[in-house]
């Protein structure tokens, strides 16, 4: 990096030298043509040209930085983090993108993209997201005697088998809980006061392409057609394991119920976990690729958690996965790669469009890589025993009905939190979780509404990726074969799909979210498992009543307007199957690439 920036300040030292009287500047020689030269345009294109770079060069030293950190435990320089920081939304840097874009400078969307990432740093700068991140760290909560951990709460409630022990557990957290909503209680109030006149929640649906109403049918769209499978699946693990009724369920018993079973876990050995991704890229004609780096080393000082950044942008993107074994670590190795090779095949030329812009293409096809356990033809293929196949695809469906169902309920709930009053917002979100999870939430749970509220809106690119993905692994299925990832040619179209980086709108190459949310449903009766408990005679009980129904539920009878073209003049509306659920394919507003803990798929036991 030294070496590179002597370089460049060498090469500009050069240029800037005086030229020769006879040499002829661009602005002396478009005048000799009889072209008119705008210097009103010239300084607007040379601004925003400026803050490309500047920006550039800041996401790449960050992404340098957080490498080093991840693999080798190497002190992260917090200044290299914060310098991108300093690129905040100035009130000069937004009148700049607002006069070149009024001025038609620039591509609208590249400029769309600089100015959402300006203002999504400038939250970040605001956010003090250390100084929670390290509570949650340190946080501690007396239990039986002793003191546990925050952070292994999660665990702890999964393995142990006594409900009334997980119920003393979760009500002991509850101080620690307390201590955490406080904090972020008080980094809201920080917020919003250097947000005004905007709302946080305002700053983050433009960031991440959210129209808050049709991103609420989507999700009640999420909770209506999946709810008969999620019931038939909470009542099957509840009879296999905690016996209790259902209606009598809480949070304290969902780590336990959402546990992947020891036998799926011996199917993910630690050791095949690295050769059957390799193995993928070879089916799809995509492995050994220059610029594609992946560090699956197991070492004491590696971070445990995924990550990948591309600080060389897509000549030069990597991959840190440290694996340990089982189902949950062969997903995330298999998300991680998916978000790599889109990175690593955008090809516009740009960074704007090969770095920055709308995640849910890459999160959509780590999404559809990460699910490749659910495919019988896949767990073939790569050994397992056909008497493990239908527990792992079990076992997986399960995480997947949890995390769409988990994650409709998290936007659900915060954007009810926009709308309405503390308290009124509390009482609500127990009746949507209640409605999403299966569980009954009490009043002792809404203190931690907002650990669950997701305040970046990450729920609603969760809830994105997981449908594109579903139909885009239906596209491909029906296109090459249940194999499809055995086949070049499925390479080759997932290539073409990467290489307009976030030039185009996700829907816009893979479907309109309606049509996503179909397939998902499709697929979701098909592979739910039915059966009786088992063993035969545990009384499931009634399925929880939110005491608090939320508002505006979902019509399935109405008929919703397809994509508008760039030509049709109005909106083309066309009859819908029934008790199919539709969206309004969104305004295109373009958003910062997320930050890269951001960018791993929502895990099952992500939080109880």
């Amino acid at each position: 990096m030294a070496r590179s920036s002597f370089v460049v300040c060498l090469l500009l030292s050069v240029f800037a030298c005086p030229r020769p009287e006879s040499s002829v500047t661009p602005d002396r020689a478009a005048t000799d043509a009889g072209v008119t030269v705008d210097p009103e345009l010239e300084r607007l294109r040379a601004g925003v040209a400026q803050l490309e770079r500047e920006l550039s060069t800041a996401t790449r030293a960050a992404d340098e930085a957080l490498w080093a950190h991840w693999t080798t435990g190497a002190p992260l320089d917090a200044g290299v983090l914060a310098a991108r920081r300093l690129l905040v939304a100035t009130p000069q840097r937004l009148q700049l993108l607002e006069q070149a874009s009024s001025r038609g400078v620039d591509d609208p969307r590249a400029l769309g993209i600089l100015e959402s990432t300006l203002r999504a740093e400038a939250l970040v700068a605001q956010l003090d997201v250390d100084d929670v991140g390290a509570l949650e760290a340190a946080l501690t909560f007396p239990a039986e005697g002793k003191e546990v951990r925050w952070r292994d709460l999660n665990r702890l409630l999964a393995t142990e088998k006594s409900a009334l022990k997980r119920k003393t557990l979760w009500s002991a957290s509850l101080s620690a809980a307390e201590k955490l909503d406080a904090a972020l209680a008080q980094r809201d109030a920080k917020l919003a006061q250097a947000v005004a006149p905007e709302r946080p929640f305002d700053v983050y649906a433009e960031q991440r392409d959210v129209e808050p109403e049709a991103m609420r049918r989507v999700a009640e769209g999420v909770l209506t057609l999946t709810g008969e499978a999620w019931r038939l699946t909470l009542e099957r693990l509840n009879a296999a394991d905690t016996k209790l009724p259902v209606a009598s369920l809480t949070r304290a018993d969902l780590p336990r119920l959402m546990r992947v079973p020891a036998d799926v876990e011996l199917a993910f050995d630690k050791k095949v976990l690295a050769p059957r991704a390799i193995e993928l890229l070879s089916g799809l004609g995509l492995y050994g690729r220059p610029g594609l780096t992946l560090d699956l080393t197991d070492t004491s000082k590696k971070h445990p958690l995924p990550l990948t950044v591309a600080p060389g942008g897509p000549a030069d993107v990597r991959v840190s996965v440290r694996p340990l074994g089982g189902l949950r670590d062969q997903q995330l190795l298999l998300s991680e790669l998916g978000v790599a090779l889109a990175l690593h095949h955008a090809a516009t030329g740009r960074f704007v469009f090969d770095r920055l812009g709308d995640p849910a293409l890459a999160q959509a096809t780590g999404e559809l890589l990460a699910l490749l356990p659910l495919e019988p033809a896949w767990l073939e293929s790569v050994g397992v025993q056909p008497q493990a196949q239908q527990a792992i695809v079990d076992s997986v469906t399960t995480q997947r009905l949890f995390t769409i169902r988990r994650a409709a309920a998290v936007y659900l709930a915060r954007l009810d939190a926009v709308e309405r009053s503390d308290a009124e917002s509390k009482t609500r979100a127990a009746a949507i979780f209640t409605r999403a999870l299966g569980v009954t939430h009490t009043e002792a749970d809404l203190v931690r509404l907002r650990l669950d509220t997701d305040d970046a809106l990450r729920s609603a690119t969760t809830l994105r990726a997981m449908l594109l993905a579903e139909h885009l692994r239906q596209t491909l299925a029906s296109t090459y074969g249940p194999a499809w990832f055995k086949e070049t040619a499925a390479g080759e179209a997932l290539r073409e799909l990467w290489r307009a980086g976030t030039s185009v709108a996700a829907e816009d190459r893979i479907a309109p979210l309606g049509d996503a949310l179909t397939a998902f449903w499709q697929r979701t009766v098909t592979i739910t498992p039915v059966g009786q408990p088992r063993d035969g005679g545990v009384v499931v009980g009634e399925w929880p009543t939110p005491r608090d129904a939320p508002e505006r539920p979902m019509s399935t009878a109405r008929a919703w307007p397809r994509p508008i073209g760039p030509t049709d003049g109005g909106r083309q509306v066309r009859d819908w199957p029934q008790m199919t659920p539709r969206t309004i394919e969104r305004r295109w507003v373009p958003r910062p690439w997320p930050q890269p803990l951001e960018r791993r798929i929502e895990r099952p036991d992500a939080g109880p």
